[in-house]
């Protein structure tokens, strides 16, 4: 049997030295060439860490679920590593493709390395438990974990995620965040007016340099009332001691609002922590989708953005990348946003870009150095710290933050308690509680491309994409000013989305419990894209003004 596998919207994290990717979707090729099989992901991988490895030729190693456990799309997938166990169940959706399987009802299930690439799944709160009675399973939320504790903010519910919904109920917001306790193995609601309230598509990252307890940053995504992308020049930070959360103003070379984007980060030894946001498209499906092959990189606690410059050639969204050791950053996955149609069933929409080229990401595996800025086929087991690009360094050394840089000045004593570590990594889904226990990060998300059949063994496939041919036309800016402004402006208003942006007012407010506000009826899905060449990269630290970088293919 031949064999194209590759997969999407799948979860991931480092426990000891092992990668664990669970969930998700996939689709392969038999040795018939008109038939491709659509199925979800049944089984949890994991990948070797201890060890050199290549993306063409790493192995998977796969581990059974057992009956009764929840097999879902983006699911939640937290590690807590002073316990050393995952969690999983709570957040995600069942996939549509293949054998589609029965919604099941909220449930908490653990998983338990056992240090070899494997481990034990076992339930751990029951679906009659009455701690179910006041929540709904989201998905699409902003997902992050650390310290104790794991936050779901935002997201959507539907008849795939929850089985009480009606089946004429299309889909539904989910306003505020849900807390995950570690320890009490509790469920808490909170309501915010960050983002408006109710968001989907966009990322949270967990920060352990900064605050006693660390931070979790928000950001980029939709609000889902009017389907309107957020700017990237304010950031949600939340105190994960106090719950106490921020609205941040940031400066630089800022990136164009998207969604489906992925972060990965790490603490510098310079009193620095460096997130990398990788991907992305504009929330359109098809002919008006406007996919992203771009790095940027936001830096603590300056709260300033950099573009790394590269050929963009291979854009992606719907993937993970994490930091996993040393300087190191490994993406999974991700789809090419355009496709052959435009118009119909999202579901179609997705299943038009396949039977193409493969992804020159072996595997839909990639490796980012953080400090050399230039990607890579493989992964280097005892890589050196993160070193600060040259850029990141020179920024810091001419410009000396004395807190003016904070929008609140409760903040800005927030961030005066550090605490670094030289090989301190934290990754995006899961990041780790206690990042200098563990150098191997995180690693999140779905993969496409590849031929493997151990991985189709495993369970896991990939996307196979195709990217429509469409003339991509670069638009740079230079420091201080912008490059072709009508151009951009007609993008944004015309390919991006289907009315003009509009930046959404965000809120400084104190966190405690609180019940949830009331859902409201809302809209619908995201779609993807593929990439195609690894090249080297270059840091450009921009104006205080966001800079033109849209790419469309």
């Amino acid at each position: 049997m031949v064999v194209e596998p590759s997969a999407h919207i799948c979860k991931a994290a480092v426990a000891g030295n092992f990668l664990y990717i669970d969930g998700g979707e996939l689709s392969y090729k038999t040795s018939d060439p008109t038939a491709t099989v659509y199925q979800y992901s049944s089984t949890t991988l994991s990948i070797d860490l201890s060890q050199d490895w290549r993306n063409d030729t790493v192995i998977l190693k796969s581990t059974n679920k057992p009956s009764g456990a929840p097999l879902l799309s983006s699911p939640s997938f937290w590690y807590d590593a002073g316990r050393d166990v995952f969690y999983s169940g709570f957040a995600g959706r069942v996939s549509p493709w293949g054998d589609k399987p029965s919604t099941p009802p909220l449930s908490l299930w653990s998983f338990k390395p056992d240090g070899l690439g494997g481990g034990t799944w076992t339930e751990e709160i029951a679906d009659n438990d009455p701690i179910w009675k006041n929540l709904t399973r989201p998905f699409d939320g902003y997902l992050a974990s650390g310290v104790d504790k794991a936050l779901v903010f935002g997201g959507a519910a539907n008849r795939d995620t929850d089985p009480q919904l009606s089946k004429t109920i299309d889909q539904i917001s989910l306003p505020g965040f849900v807390e995950f306790d570690f320890t009490t193995k509790k469920f808490t609601n909170s309501s915010t007016k960050i983002f408006g309230g109710v968001a989907t598509s966009g990322q949270m990252h967990y920060v352990p340099s900064f605050g006693p307890d660390g931070v979790f940053l928000a950001m980029g995504g939709a609000n889902q009332t009017d389907d309107q992308n957020f700017d990237f020049d304010r950031i949600w930070v939340y105190d994960a001691k106090t719950r106490r959360s921020y609205n941040q103003t940031t400066t630089g070379n800022i990136p164009e609002p998207r969604r489906e984007f992925c972060t990965a980060g790490v603490n510098s030894t310079n009193g620095t922590y460096e997130i990398f946001v990788y991907g992305g498209y504009n929330g359109n499906l098809g002919f008006r989708a406007i996919p992203y092959d771009e790095v940027y990189v936001l830096s603590l606690p300056a709260f300033y953005w950099f573009k790394v410059d590269y050929p963009p050639q291979h854009p992606r969204d719907g993937h993970t990348c994490n930091a996993v050791g040393g300087s190191q950053i490994v993406t999974v996955g991700g789809q090419d946003a355009n496709a052959k149609i435009g118009s119909g069933r999202i579901d179609d929409i997705h299943k038009s870009a396949l039977n193409s080229s493969t992804d020159p990401f072996a595997q839909g595996l990639a490796i980012f150095d953080m400090t050399t800025l230039t990607w890579s086929d493989h992964f280097a087991a005892n890589a050196p710290p993160y070193a600060q690009s040259d850029v990141v360094r020179n920024y810091y050394s001419q410009n000396r933050h004395n807190g003016s840089q904070f929008s609140n000045p409760d903040l800005a004593k927030l961030f005066q308690t550090t605490h670094f570590t030289p090989t301190s990594t934290s990754t995006q889904p899961s990041p780790t509680p206690h990042p200098s226990s563990s150098p191997k990060g995180a690693i999140a998300g779905g993969v496409v491309g590849g031929v493997v059949g151990l991985v189709l063994i495993a369970g896991l496939a990939y996307f196979l994409r195709r990217r429509r041919q469409r003339q991509r036309n670069d638009i740079t800016s230079k420091e201080g000013e912008f490059s072709e402004p009508s151009l951009r402006d007609a993008r944004r208003e015309n390919i991006y989305y289907s009315s003009p942006q509009k930046p959404q007012e965000l809120h400084d407010e104190p966190i405690g419990p609180a019940e949830m506000a009331e859902a409201r009826p809302e809209m619908g899905e995201a779609e993807i894209k593929s990439p195609q060449e690894m090249e080297a990269g270059s840091l450009t630290p921009g104006p205080s003004r966001r800079s033109v970088a849209d790419k469309q293919r």
